[in-house]
């Protein structure tokens, strides 16, 4: 019962500090700020100090939290919520997510498409509902096609669909869109063309998907990368790059990117580089485990499960790696169908 207790109360604590994701119309986000709201706990987790404190008042002020901390005195017109014996804490952020992917009808992942856009959105607004039921009131998603992040996004906004704020990339940007292009200078443009493309769409950062070929040589060169910074920076956007490989992750950094998801076989040099750049990294350490632990819902050759498998094997101890050489570690869960 006090467990059941605690996650409604909490629930409902992130729901309320997540009001102009949640509201329903325009008219109702006006009147949510208007509105004063104390909100009393037992405990509340800050996770700047790293404390847990206690007796604990929340004063909310329309769409914005106006004040925290131990026996606030409560405004008299404010509305008063006590949530009793329970620990509260902010809302979490999750810096990787793909609120479209989703298991089909049989319960499998890659065997079948959608029929359309608008079904793969009906997916995706379940997904954004149960990711802020569990606590999650942000979240950037990295690549999804025909615009379905950026429509749920959207809604989300306008208050239509329940769910946590959403930085979305949009389609991303792989070695698909380079077919045929050999030039140096026309790989360029193409980028650049790209990067203009999905900021006519309305996107909040670029997903490039970095890799390797089977010599070893990067997909990207560090100067394509560049210039796809460059591009992005001009619409005040930043680029996360998808890099598993050392010498991937090397040409992303070196190539201005703001963020390096997953990073998994990194060496010396490309820690190095990631603290001399202050460079993010998601490591996304759950999500290989995930895959394997669910082998039977997704439909993927043996390379990839043997892939996973050295992600697994890999991922955790150099993040530790990264971490103790002081790369800035961001929190992302990869988050696909079912996880």
């Amino acid at each position: 019962m006090r467990l059941r207790r605690f996650g409604n109360s909490l629930l409902a604590l992130l729901l309320l500090l997540s009001l102009p994701t949640c509201t329903r119309t325009q008219n109702a986000t006006t009147q949510a700020r208007a509105a004063l709201l104390a909100l009393r706990a037992a405990r509340m987790f800050d996770p700047t100090s790293g404390q847990t404190i206690k007796d604990v008042v929340i004063i909310v002020e329309g769409d914005k939290v106006a004040a925290v901390g131990a026996g606030l005195s409560v405004p008299r017109d404010a509305k008063v919520i006590d949530l009793g014996d329970v620990t509260v804490l902010p809302g979490l952020i999750d810096a990787h997510t793909h609120m479209t992917y989703h298991f089909d009808k049989s319960g499998h992942f890659g065997l079948t498409l959608d029929d359309s856009p608008d079904a793969t959105l009906k997916y995706a607004e379940e997904n954004a509902r149960r990711t802020l039921e569990a606590g999650v009131t942000t979240v950037r998603n990295l690549g999804a096609g025909e615009r379905v992040d950026i429509r749920l996004r959207d809604e989300i906004n306008r208050g239509d669909a329940p769910g946590p704020r959403m930085i979305v990339s949009g389609e991303p940007l792989t070695s698909d869109d380079m077919r045929g292009l050999d030039d140096s200078a026309e790989r360029v443009k193409r980028i650049r063309e790209f990067v203009r493309a999905r900021v006519g769409e309305g996107v909040n950062v670029i997903k490039i998907f970095e890799g390797v070929d089977a010599d070893g040589e990067v997909v990207f060169s560090a100067e394509e990368i560049r210039a796809a910074v460059e591009e992005a920076a001009r619409a005040g956007l930043r680029v996360a790059v998808h890099a598993h490989e050392a010498a991937s992750v090397k040409a992303a950094v070196k190539g201005g990117c703001a963020s390096v998801e997953h990073g998994t076989f990194l060496d010396a040099e490309a820690i190095r580089l990631l603290v001399e750049h202050h460079t993010a990294l998601v490591p996304t350490l759950y999500l290989p485990t995930h895959y394997l632990e669910h082998k039977d819902q997704f439909a993927f050759d043996p390379s990839t499960w043997e892939f996973f498998e050295r992600l697994r094997a890999d991922n955790l101890s150099n993040a530790l790696r990264a971490k103790r050489a002081g790369v800035w570690i961001v929190s992302g869960s990869d988050a696909v169908a079912g996880l």
